[in-house]
């Protein structure tokens, strides 16, 4: 359930197509205030991740807060890239792995809001992971709700609060509908059964699918299951019969925890495909560097 206000904050994104994207996020205190005010039905313990930053492997995988490089990512999707955007024009399907605050996947909606409209609207899906529903419930969805809001001029583009009212709720609702968006939320684990319960519905009509991840591949323990759960679903796309992009976007090394991107691409190429980086950050002082990997066939 959403509360009767959200209060958020803004993420400016340039572009040199679309100028400058405002994308809205829920501020931690108002999500802190609806679960001390609220019986929100979740029983898991991800709102630890409320009062700390610390991931804790099976319990909560880092959601509430915006990676660095979910910004990087974002950042990239805004850049440039045509095939991109000529991938949003028809059919098609936008899947987040790891969706978090789904900063993104917000840039992306924001573009499908914007667009001059057709008649019918080709058919959209917009699929959101993450390990933690609370994380979704609290976090996800709200921020695609703020995002629409700022998008269709209905509350200011700097810090703020919405009223989530029914009439409210009732015009994005619709808007989606005529727009024909569909907003899919999944919650728990990547493994095998991941991709069937993306796919059964995506079969209908097939389109090109946008496969988006962020900080996914820091730890040893799960590159294996998260690789294999990208790879599935690039398979099941492309015998969709559309043209299928997958970006992953982390820190080259994850210090202390053993993952990063040679990991990865170690996993890749055991699993006959490659990984070509697209974009580069060298770290400064004392930060980590970090990359955008787009997934490829591996070189014969």
């Amino acid at each position: 359930m959403l509360p009767s206000t959200i209060s958020y904050n803004t993420y400016t994104v340039h572009s040199p197509d679309h100028g400058e994207v405002t994308l809205g996020r829920r501020e931690l205190f108002d999500i802190r205030a609806q679960i001390m005010a609220e019986d929100t039905g979740l029983n898991d313990s991800s709102t630890a991740g409320l009062s700390t930053d610390d991931i804790m492997p099976n319990i909560y995988e880092g959601g509430f807060k915006t990676w660095e490089c979910s910004v990087d990512l974002t950042n990239y999707l805004a850049s440039h890239n045509e095939e991109l955007y000529q991938c949003l024009s028809g059919p098609c399907a936008i899947i987040e792995l790891g969706a978090g605050t789904a900063l993104p996947s917000l840039f992306l909606f924001h573009i499908l809001l914007s667009e001059a409209q057709t008649s019918p609207p080709p058919r959209r899906t917009l699929v959101l992971a993450d390990f933690n529903p609370s994380v979704l419930q609290l976090a996800t969805i709200p921020n695609l709700l703020l995002t629409w809001a700022l998008a269709a001029q209905l509350i200011p583009s700097e810090p703020g609060d919405l009223d989530s009212t029914d009439e409210l709720l009732s015009t994005f609702r619709q808007v989606l509908s005529e727009r024909n968006i569909t907003i899919c939320a999944l919650s728990g684990s990547w493994g095998p059964g991941f991709a069937s319960l993306v796919f059964p519905e995506l079969l209908e009509i097939p389109g090109d699918a946008l496969i988006l991840a962020s900080e996914t591949i820091y730890s040893p323990a799960s590159i294996r299951t998260f690789t294999g759960t990208l790879l599935d679903l690039i398979q099941r796309s492309e015998k969709a019969g559309g043209k299928t992009r997958a970006l992953v976007a982390a820190k080259k090394v994850y210090f202390g925890v053993g993952g990063g991107v040679d990991e990865f691409l170690g996993v890749l190429r055991e699993s006959g495909k490659g990984g070509k980086v697209v974009r580069s950050t060298e770290g400064t002082g004392s930060g980590v560097g970090r990359c955008i990997l787009e997934v490829i066939e591996r070189a014969s």
